[in-house]
């Protein structure tokens, strides 16, 4: 029997702290990046629950989504954002006026090179794709909302879509943009499309 399941990736909006490195450090949203979420869900259908980063710049729109559509919500720690250790907190203008070599490589292949004391991607992807698969097959069947950051995004969408590693940051992920996908449950195992995004 075969069983579809539909995953909508909601990123937070806007944080107060402003263009920074902003992985693990628990920003909160902006007045502008709460009414962004809103917005991009002004034409959604109801959910069957919701499941959100424990991060507040995703939790608290989460929760009061929750709320008011009196669904269930579930806070999973491995959909957090990619921890970018000393970066975090930090613009990249300043990181390049201290240590610009790094910061450069880290542009060119940020899944080869690690932010000094961050996380490395190739854990930060085991750990996301792990939630996800066990999040699709529990939830089988259903219509769930995820809502997370854009690295996390990035890397549900290159293993749909395929993608190598290195070809990160050609997904752009806005600030509250929405990324439908489509998961298929047959006998033959479990397979995704990208339905929509942006």
């Amino acid at each position: 029997m075969s069983e579809t399941t539909i995953i909508n990736l909601l990123r937070h909006g806007e944080v107060e702290l402003g263009n920074v490195f902003c992985g693990s450090t628990d920003a909160t949203l902006s007045d502008l990046g709460w009414a962004q979420m809103q917005k991009s869900l002004e034409d959604e259908e109801s959910w069957n629950r919701i499941i959100t980063s424990p991060l507040q710049r995703c939790f608290e729109f989460a929760e009061s989504l929750a709320s008011q559509e009196e669904v269930e919500l579930l806070v999973n720690p491995e959909f957090k954002e990619m921890d970018f250790g000393a970066w975090e907190g930090r613009s990249p203008k300043i990181i390049q006026e201290e240590d610009g070599q790094l910061l450069s490589e880290w542009w060119k292949s940020p899944t080869r090179v690690v932010p000094p004391e961050g996380e490395a991607f190739l854990d930060f992807r085991s750990r996301v794709l792990k939630a996800f698969h066990e999040m699709a097959k529990k939830y089988e069947g259903e219509n769930l909302l995820l809502i997370t950051h854009a690295g996390v995004i990035r890397v549900i969408m290159m293993h749909i879509l395929g993608m190598q590693d290195e070809n990160l940051f050609r997904l752009n992920v806005d600030y509250a943009s929405m990324t439908k996908i489509r998961i298929y449950h047959d006998e033959t195992g479990e397979w995704g499309t990208l339905i929509s995004h942006g």
